[in-house]
């Protein structure tokens, strides 16, 4: 067993001697486990098998508020917790490690070497999963160069051709389910790329998804991608189209979307001097606009607009939420044209942006404020992320207004995510 991997800046953390410790009786230690702190619940789990087995029969107090994973510039990461304004830091060394997704505590990562795994971040508990270069499709192959440099190839009805992809422009999606040890992972190379790769646990390679191959015209491409559950893929097409991918075969996937074939955008969005013109004189400036798509617990999907406007570094952030009009109008449905509405209020759910999905909001127990959205990073999936703007904030959609964390300021952050710990 080792110790805990995150020590508070401002509180000693140091794994004390087990001893006796272990031999306390189930119900003392229960007891003990119950009074004890989310980080000193999972720091003690740890200690011996005893207590480990004492953890699993025990409920951890409740976190408050999400948590954030920040990525300082100079490498490696820290652990941010909103409630006690305090950073966690690292005793694991992540340097050179990029964090792709998470699901609640566990990190799809990608190793210095090209290694794809799923980490636990509060203890040492990880999945191996299979080479990049591992996918099994008729239509494409990847071919390992160096450390981050592969050979694409090209197949069906073509010659084949070779591109060269780097994987600092791999993306990645993750879903798991600790209790019954069950994930699924889905990454691309960029945001125009030729396949969608995904693998479920227990598989040794990577099935693939074509965005162009024998894809109709308006399903093709990628801006955005939600891993829903286990089973159920959401794709925003490059001609602004949802597509549907059911994965829960045993053997590659099935293409589910709706025979609706209307787009899912604004049919007439505001344009960029209009946005300009009704903000206030002294918050105008460059605009930067971005949609991603949230998918709701009931599996209805979101349109999730954010601008970015303003000079300098003094930037100001606005969201705007649409959904396909319950009620649209004959003339639209008959000649398939777009029909959204604007959301007002997401009710008692919120929305973790970085997921793209949302949870219902119960304060009590999540820590979750209701009728929020957590965001990070502005372009996250469609922008390379050196043009890409950090900015972890909490959108009051009732209220429109923003909640930032100064705090984090001096801390000089090259990326962030927020994320749900058990």
């Amino acid at each position: 067993m080792s110790r805990m991997d995150f020590e508070s800046q401002q509180t000693n953390m140091e794994t004390p001697n087990s001893g006796g410790w272990s031999e306390l009786p189930m119900d003392i230690l229960r007891s003990v486990f119950e009074r004890m702190s989310f980080v000193d619940f999972h720091r003690a789990k740890i200690v011996c098998l005893n207590w480990y087995l004492c953890s699993k029969q025990t409920l951890p107090r409740k976190t408050g508020s999400p948590w954030m994973i920040l990525f300082p510039e100079d490498d490696g990461c820290v652990l941010y917790n909103p409630d006690e304004a305090r950073v966690y830091r690292t005793k694991r060394d992540f340097s050179g490690i990029r964090f792709l997704a998470n699901s609640r505590n566990w990190f799809l990562v990608l190793d210095s070497k090209s290694n794809l795994y799923i980490i636990d971040v509060f203890s040492e508990k990880r999945f191996n999963l299979p080479p990049l270069e591992s996918i099994k499709s008729g239509h494409f192959s990847l071919k390992r160069v160096r450390d981050k440099e592969f050979n694409f190839r090209l197949y069906k009805n073509y010659a084949g051709y070779l591109t060269y992809n780097n994987v600092v422009d791999l993306r990645g999606i993750l879903w798991v389910d600790e209790k019954k040890e069950e994930y699924i992972v889905a990454w691309f190379l960029d945001s125009h790329a030729t396949f969608i790769a995904f693998c479920k646990n227990g598989e040794h390679h990577h099935r693939t998804i074509p965005t162009f191959i024998d894809v109709d015209v308006e399903l093709q491409g990628a801006r955005d991608i939600v891993l829903w559950g286990r089973d159920t893929l959401y794709v925003y097409t490059t001609l602004l189209y949802i597509r549907l991918v059911d994965l829960s075969g045993q053997e590659g996937y099935k293409d589910v979307s709706s025979s609706d074939k209307s787009p899912f955008s604004l049919r007439s969005p505001p344009s960029d001097f209009e946005i300009v013109e009704a903000l206030p004189y002294r918050a105008r400036g460059r605009i930067s606009r971005n949609k991603n798509i949230a998918v709701t617990t009931s599996g209805e999907v979101l349109l999730v607009e954010s601008i970015i406007y303003g000079y300098g570094t003094t930037k100001h952030m606005i969201f705007h939420l649409y959904k396909k009009d319950p009620n649209p109008n004959p003339d639209d449905i008959l000649y398939n044209l777009n029909s959204l509405v604007e959301v007002d209020s997401l009710g008692d759910d919120a929305i973790l942006l970085d997921l793209g999905i949302t949870l219902h909001a119960d304060h009590s127990t999540l820590g979750i404020e209701p009728n929020f959205i957590y965001f990070t990073l502005h372009d996250r999936v469609d922008c390379p992320r050196e043009h890409s703007y950090l900015n972890i904030c909490v959108f009051n959609l009732g209220t429109k207004t923003l909640k930032r964390f100064p705090e984090l300021s001096n801390l000089k952050l090259k990326d962030a995510r927020w994320f749900l710990p058990y």
